[in-house]
């Protein structure tokens, strides 16, 4: 298991490698994923999993949050797309 500080850094490597629309895409199916695992742990009632159903868990939904919230960052430094506006004139 790699420690916390490499798993960082390795998100980092990714987001940085991707084109800023590619970065968006991966936001957006992040936060699907980050749904549907904190749904996954929200549907474990006591006494029915075992210890490592709630530790799979609990860890997708962490990295999860982990990945999309290292995205957002990477993301925020990228310059904004500027799109020049178009006048058209009837002459």
């Amino acid at each position: 298991m790699s420690d916390l500080g490499q798993t960082v850094r390795e998100i980092q490597r990714e987001a940085a490698a991707l084109t800023t629309t590619a970065l968006r895409d991966e936001i957006e199916i992040n936060l699907e994923v980050q749904d549907a695992a904190i749904r996954q742990l929200l549907s474990i009632r006591p006494g029915t999993r075992t210890a490592a159903d709630l530790l799979i868990a609990t860890s997708a939904v962490w990295y999860s949050v982990l990945t999309t919230a290292l995205y957002v960052a990477e993301l925020a430094v990228r310059p904004a797309d500027v799109v020049a506006p178009v006048a058209m004139s009837v002459n």
